[in-house]
């Protein structure tokens, strides 16, 4: 599971949480969603017991998380279709069934990985702009922008105020 937290005045914050779905990691994790503005839940398609465990991340998440966090579930290493345990329908019914975004992923091939954290930053980053919208009565700030930013080596994205 990983958790993000943006933040936006001046500039543009992320923090990133990953605990590996590790049971030890339980009483830490849900002192990270209070602040959390989205969260991707990774299961391994290889491996069963993490694709049933979402749901109990999903229960902890809507426990200790603000309503409004943007979700994103992800089923990672489809690089390794051969020892799939996952189908892909499963996790998408499973995202569908609790208004989540899916995607598959691979770390390895780096599959899908660059627009699973655009999608959820966009998404973050479009309800933000309609909260700021809505209270731009109190005249702070304008519109917020991502750009993606490639090289050959690495690749980041920007955010800024327009």
């Amino acid at each position: 599971m990983l958790v993000i937290t943006f933040k936006t005045t001046l500039s543009f914050v992320s923090n990133f949480r990953d605990t590996a779905g590790q049971e030890r990691f339980r009483t830490i994790t849900t002192a990270y969603y209070r602040g959390a503005m989205g969260i991707m839940l990774v299961y391994d398609i290889t491996n069963e017991k993490s694709f049933d465990n979402i749901k109990n991340w999903i229960r902890n998440i809507e426990e200790h998380a603000s309503s409004d966090v943007e979700r994103m579930i992800l089923g990672n290493k489809c690089d390794m279709n051969d020892k799939r345990q996952v189908s892909k329908e499963r996790g998408e019914k499973l995202a569908i069934d609790y208004g989540i975004k899916f995607l598959e992923t691979s770390a390895k091939s780096s599959t899908n990985v660059e627009e699973a954290f655009f999608t959820l930053a966009r998404d973050i980053m479009t309800k933000l702009n309609r909260k700021m919208n809505d209270s731009n009565s109190s005249g702070s700030g304008g519109p917020v922008k991502i750009t993606e930013n490639r090289s050959k080596k690495t690749s980041f994205f920007r955010c800024s105020l327009l």
